[in-house]
C-alpha cells in the first residue's frame, strides 16, 4: 500500500504601484511588450536595487494573515540559475532568513449545511522575491522575452507536506486566494499568472516514513522515493487533476519496480498528463549567498503598525453565530469581501424593516433573538440562491449592483411578512438586478400588482369558485376530514397564482363551509 506526501508552493504577484527593486510601473499585463522596463529590471551591469517598502509591508500583512511569526531579522539573497527569463543570471530572493515562518490555514469542508470537516495546513515560510521575465515560445523554436514582468514583487508561500489528498490541496489554494483578495494584496487571478500554484509530490510505501516538524524522515533505514515538483497548474481544477495524475503515475512506477529522479514536471492541460521539464536542482545548485547590495532589515520594527481586516474564516464563524446562517450559506457569503459587506448591511437593515411592519410583532431585539432561525433561512436562501445567481447571470458583480442593501432587506422583509409570494418576489428581484438606479421593491410590488391579496371580499369570490369546482372535497371536509382543507386552500392559491394570503384563505373557507 502506498501513501502520497504532498506540499504546496504558491507564488503571488503583489498589487504594488512599482516593481520590487526599481521605480518601473507594476503592470505586467500591459499589451505592448517591454514597456515598463529600466536598467535595473533588465539586469544591466552597475545598477543597484532598492527594495520596495510597500512590497515588504504587503508581505508582512500576508504573513500575519497566515498566523506566521514575523522574524526579527530578514535579508535578501541571490539565487543563481541560468535561464533566458533571468537577465542577471540570478534572482534576488530570500533563503535562510525570510520575512515569516510557522503559520497555518484551517480548511473548512462543508459536508452539510451545518456540518464541517476541517484540515489544518502548516505554513513553513513566507518570503519575498522578484519575478522573472515572461517567455513566449513560438513555432520553429523561436522564443520572445517580455521584461514587463521582470522585477514584479512576488511572494512565495510554502507549506509543510500536510495534505492528505488532491482535494485538500485544491481547497488550500482556493482559500489562499480568498485571503489574498480580502487583504487587497493581490487580485490572485490564476489565468493571468498573478497566482501560480506548484505541488511537491512523492509516493511512498505506507509506514516507511514519518513527518517531524515538516520534515519527511525515513524509518527502518528505508530509502525514500524522490519528490516531483509539478508546475503549470493554472487553475484550481488543474491543481486537483495534476496531483491525482502524478500520484497515479508514481504509484504505477512503484508497482512495476521502476524508479525516478528528483525532477520538475509540467501539467499539460490538453493531454491531461504531466510531462518532464528538467532534473530538479537542490539548494546547493542555486549557490545562495546574501545579496551584497541590500543590507539586512528588521521587519519587527514596523510590525506593530501592520493591520489586517477580519478574515473570511473568522467572518464565517461570526455569520453563523451572529446571524444564524448555515455554514454553507456563511461560506458562500464570505468568499468575496464586497459580498460579505453587502450581506452585513442587509442583515442590519432587515430587522429594522421587520420592526416597522405591523405583521411582525416585537421589538427589534426580540425579533432578532426569537425569530433568528427563520430570518436566517429566508435571507440566507435569497442572498445565496437568488441574488448572487441573478447577478452572475446578468454579468454583474456586487459592486456593480445599483440597488442598495436597504432595498434588498426590504424585499426580504416583504417576503418574510407574507406580503409577496416567492414567484412575484423573484420577478421584483429580476427588475432590481436589471435596474441602473436604486429602486424600491414596495413601489414595484404596488405598481405591478405583485402583492399578496388580503382583501377578504376579493378572496371570498375566489373561494366561492373553488367550493363550486370541488364539491366532493367540500363534502369530505364537512364530514370531518380536516386535512382536505389544505387541498382547498391550495386550489385557491393556484387560481390566484399564489397572490392570496393563505391564512386569510383558510379562515374564509372555514366560514363559508360550515361543519
Amino acid at each position: 500500500m502506498y501513501t502520497p506526501i504532498i506540499g504546496m508552493e504558491v507564488h503571488v504577484e503583489l498589487n504594488t504601484s512599482s516593481k520590487m527593486f526599481c521605480s518601473c510601473k507594476n503592470e505586467p499585463e500591459v499589451e505592448t511588450p517591454n514597456t515598463y522596463i529600466c536598467e535595473i529590471c533588465t539586469g544591466q551591469p552597475g545598477t543597484l536595487p532598492v527594495p520596495n517598502k510597500e512590497a515588504i509591508i504587503q508581505t508582512m500583512r500576508i504573513t500575519k494573515a497566515l498566523s506566521c511569526s514575523i522574524l526579527p531579522k530578514s535579508k535578501f539573497d541571490r539565487k543563481h540559475y541560468f535561464y533566458p527569463d533571468l537577465p542577471k543570471g540570478y534572482q534576488i530572493s530570500q533563503y535562510d532568513e525570510p520575512i515569516g515562518r510557522g503559520g497555518q490555514i484551517l480548511l473548512d469542508f462543508i459536508i452539510e449545511d451545518n456540518i464541517r470537516k476541517q484540515a489544518n495546513i502548516t505554513i513553513e515560510r513566507v518570503h519575498l522575491e522578484e519575478d522573472t521575465a515572461k517567455l513566449t515560445h513560438k513555432a520553429g523554436g523561436e522564443s520572445l522575452v517580455n521584461f514587463n514582468r521582470a522585477g514584479v514583487p512576488l511572494v512565495e508561500i510554502v507549506t509543510q507536506p500536510d495534505f492528505m489528498s488532491a482535494v485538500e490541496a485544491k481547497k488550500y489554494c482556493q482559500e489562499l486566494q480568498i485571503i489574498l483578495r480580502y487583504l487587497g494584496s493581490s487580485n490572485a487571478q490564476m489565468e493571468l499568472g498573478q497566482m501560480r500554484c506548484e505541488a511537491n509530490i512523492s509516493v511512498q510505501v505506507a509506514g516507511s516514513f514519518e513527518i517531524v516538524g515538516g520534515i519527511v524522515k525515513p524509518l527502518n533505514n528505508t530509502t525514500l522515493n524522490p519528490k516531483v515538483e509539478l508546475k503549470n497548474l493554472n487553475s484550481f481544477k488543474a491543481v486537483e487533476r495534476g496531483i491525482l495524475y502524478e500520484i497515479a503515475r508514481q504509484t504505477s512506477m512503484l508497482e512495476n519496480g521502476e524508479t525516478w529522479t528528483q525532477q520538475t514536471r509540467g501539467w499539460d492541460e490538453q493531454k491531461q498528463e504531466t510531462v518532464m521539464q528538467r532534473e530538479k536542482e537542490g539548494a546547493a545548485d542555486y549557490r545562495y549567498f546574501p545579496e551584497p547590495d541590500i543590507p539586512p532589515f528588521e521587519p519587527h520594527i514596523i510590525e506593530p503598525h501592520i493591520t489586517i481586516p477580519e478574515l473570511p474564516q473568522k467572518k464565517r464563524v461570526r455569520f453563523n453565530n451572529e446571524y444564524g446562517f448555515s455554514y454553507a450559506d456563511s461560506f458562500i457569503l464570505t468568499q468575496e469581501k464586497a459580498v460579505a459587506h453587502f450581506t452585513e448591511a442587509v442583515m442590519s437593515d432587515l430587522v429594522e424593516w421587520l420592526y416597522e411592519m405591523p405583521e411582525v410583532k416585537g421589538k427589534s431585539d426580540e425579533i432578532r433573538e426569537q425569530k433568528m432561525q427563520k430570518i436566517a433561512r429566508t435571507s440566507g436562501s435569497w442572498l445565496t440562491n437568488k441574488l448572487l445567481p441573478a447577478l452572475q447571470q446578468a454579468n454583474k458583480s456586487i459592486t456593480e449592483f445599483s440597488v442598495s442593501a436597504e432595498n434588498i432587506a426590504e424585499l426580504i422583509a416583504l417576503l418574510y411578512a407574507n406580503k409577496v409570494n416567492q414567484t412575484n418576489a423573484q420577478k421584483i428581484l429580476s427588475l432590481m438586478v436589471e435596474a441602473s438606479t436604486d429602486i424600491d421593491p414596495t413601489h414595484i410590488m404596488e405598481e405591478k400588482g405583485y402583492g399578496m391579496v388580503q382583501d377578504k371580499q376579493k378572496i371570498a369570490l375566489i373561494v366561492e369558485e373553488v367550493i363550486r369546482s370541488y364539491p366532493k372535497q367540500v363534502e369530505e371536509y364537512k364530514n370531518g376530514k380536516d386535512p382536505v382543507l389544505k387541498f382547498l386552500v391550495g386550489m385557491a392559491m393556484q387560481a390566484s397564482e399564489g397572490t392570496l394570503d393563505p391564512q386569510i384563505v383558510e379562515d374564509v373557507l372555514k366560514n363559508m363551509i360550515p361543519k
